[in-house]
């Protein structure tokens, strides 16, 4: 079984780690070996929505939590004061620790061999589509049954400062166009997108005692199950908000913008627009946030989040000398911005195959994505499902009541994407199902099904679920009454009982201290409160309490799972005569069509396909299959 892995970025990372993790020879080829893992935009992971991924990435037994660890400088858990199943966790990495973290796990995985080069083509047996292998720009040739294409914003890639556009990758790297002109004659339907970077700042230009000051979390977080806190000495962030100032020079020079002089014909993501769509698209909003975020320990560079821009130099050091704090800036490296092809993942399979042509697979903004995270957690599924495929399996599709990441992967080969897409947990119907820290236990049997995390990473994952079931029996069991001891711990925090409930019941109420919880469950039998090395007595406390609230919500949610549940297990043979069956409208033919779901549950997710059609398609499929 040999994978080749087109790229070296997030979603390359983990698709060559994962395929050579089942067993296959996987060679992953990037441009440049020095810039495996680079993070082009702001060196940050994680955040609301996309920490849940990272989660979900880690438990499956991908690299990016345990990298982000390990590089990581600066750690904070957003949403801290809302519900326990928005809560996101983020970390700024150390740029420079992350690529060089990236590059020493690759090259430790067995059956994973890194390439420095660029690939020109995929070859094919002749006069068929059988895949034989991908050919480089310097002649080589590697051999190989599939391959994972993960090729970032370098298909076609152009840099845009203003006027000036150049054929790249992103700053200093080449675009890949061979490849790229290929894909395109294949006939694969494709797009232009476009994303953007902020200038980066000289640190010791900045007065950052007039900036608002944004410590990490302590004690510090950790993204992994299975690793440790980050070892590196940990920096603060800043905040810093612009001015009238500034948006004068933005709109004063929006004409020299790429974006809006006409340079750029690709769409960029919506929650993440650049300064200048922000003063357009938001003129009520008079000032906005910029984050003042550590590039890395090894240089004196200080990213500028929430400043992207395409404007050209000389406004761009004018905008950042606007800013409280900056007047005396230096510009390290300007912003800019990044139109490249992207394809329409309406084409792929759940397994993110390309339906067209075997063994293909397509990873990260290449799908029309945005985002690290999103890139990793489709560079996993994708290095998985391509080794499944040559064994002859099934491909790992996980379901939207299961993860994010299979919100993400039904989103895209269901729905589609007309503009980069973001994971938010706005977008997942079953949020208290998908708490970011439960991912370990929750997606543990899926693990166990993909093979990548290791034997005793699944055995910690096991042992903590069985103790934490046996310190929920024990709540349940418990019972507390106004007249035994439990009852009067409860009455001296201020809340005195009018009768007897369990202890589960008691921990539904949200007003109790942590104080209290704690006292309460110290008087638990003996046993009952598990310890050790791998237990946070703090950290599953608020599991306890969090799971004690939602659960009648979760029973609610459960329900109405099984009717989904049931329409997903329903398949569309692919010889279906979707074009001739009558009795479809002729707007829900067009999308069936169009996004040719493979199951009746993706089916009643595209917009426009109402329940009568999907009803209507039931029968048919029952009938043909008589």
């Amino acid at each position: 079984m040999r994978v080749v892995v087109i790229g070296g970025g997030h979603a390359g990372i983990e698709a060559a780690h994962a395929a050579a993790r089942l067993g296959a020879e996987a060679t992953l080829v990037t441009l440049n070996l020095d810039q495996i893992g680079q993070m082009s935009c702001n060196p940050s992971i994680g955040g609301v929505g996309k920490g849940h991924m990272v989660r979900e990435i880690d438990a499956l037994g991908g690299l990016m939590g345990r990298l982000t660890d390990a590089a990581g400088i600066h750690f904070r858990t957003l949403n801290a004061s809302r519900g326990f199943a928005v809560r996101g966790p983020r970390a700024q990495a150390d740029r420079v620790r992350y690529r060089l973290e990236a590059r020493q796990a690759l090259e430790r995985t067995p059956g994973l061999r890194l390439q420095q080069g660029m690939v020109a083509a995929l070859g094919w047996e002749a006069g068929t589509r059988g895949l034989r292998g991908v050919e480089l720009t310097d002649g080589s040739f590697i051999p190989c049954e599939a391959v994972v294409v993960t090729s970032g914003t370098f298909l076609n890639g152009r840099v845009l400062t203003g006027a000036r556009s150049q054929s790249a990758g992103r700053a200093g790297e080449p675009a890949s166009t061979d490849l790229a002109e290929q894909l395109r004659a294949l006939g694969l339907p494709w797009r232009r997108l476009k994303t953007g970077t902020s200038p980066r700042i000289a640190r010791g230009t900045i007065d950052f005692s007039r900036l608002e000051l944004q410590p990490g979390d302590v004690p510090l977080p950790r993204f992994s199950f299975f690793g440790s806190p980050s070892a590196l000495p940990q920096v603060p962030c800043h905040i810093a908000t612009t001015t009238e100032a500034t948006e004068a020079v933005v709109r004063r020079n929006l004409e020299r913008s790429a974006l809006y002089g006409g340079h750029i014909e690709g769409l960029g993501p919506r929650y993440c627009p650049s300064i200048e769509d922000k003063f357009v698209k938001f003129p009520d909003k008079g000032r906005h946030q910029i984050f003042v975020e550590p590039d890395s320990l090894e240089t004196a560079e200080v990213y500028l989040a929430g400043l992207a821009t395409s404007m050209p130099l000389d406004v761009q050091i004018e905008m950042v000398q606007s800013l409280p704090g900056f007047e005396q800036a230096e510009i390290l490296r300007p912003g800019y911005a990044i139109e490249y092809d992207a394809f329409d993942p309406l084409m792929l399979d759940r397994g993110l195959g390309v339906r067209d042509l075997d063994g293909i697979w397509f990873a990260g903004q290449v799908n029309g994505t945005t985002g690290y995270e999103e890139a990793a957690g489709q560079g996993f599924l994708a290095g998985v499902n391509a080794v499944r495929w040559l064994q002859g399996r099934e491909p790992l599709v996980l379901g939207r009541h299961q993860a994010y990441l299979g919100v993400m992967v039904d989103d895209l080969v269901t729905k589609g994407t007309d503009e980069p897409y973001r994971m938010l947990t706005a977008r997942a119907e079953h949020r208290l199902s998908l708490a970011c820290d439960l991912a370990d236990v929750r997606l543990l049997e899926v693990a166990e099904e993909a093979g990548v995390l290791g034997l005793a990473e699944r055995a910690r994952v096991r042992s903590r679920q069985v103790r934490r079931e046996r310190l929920h029996a024990a709540c349940g069991a418990a019972w507390v009454t106004p007249g035994n001891e439990l009852g009067t711990i409860v009455k001296a925090a201020g809340h005195p009982l009018s009768g007897g409930l369990s202890l589960m019941e008691l921990l539904q109420r949200p007003q109790l201290a942590s104080e209290t919880v704690d006292a309460l469950l110290a008087q638990l039998p003996l046993g009952s409160m598990p310890v050790g090395e791998d237990w946070d007595a703090h950290w599953e406390r608020e599991v306890l309490r969090f799971e004690a609230q939602c659960a009648p919500y979760r029973a609610r949610e459960a329900r109405m799972l099984e009717t989904q549940r049931a329409w997903d297990h329903v398949r569309i043979p692919e010889d279906f005569p979707m074009a001739t069956v009558e009795g479809f409208s002729h707007e829900v033919r067009e999308k069936l069509l169009r996004h040719r779901p493979e199951t009746l549950g993706q089916a009643s997710r595209i917009p426009g396909i109402t329940p009568a059609a999907v009803t209507l398609l039931h029968l048919l499929i029952e009938r043909k299959s008589r």
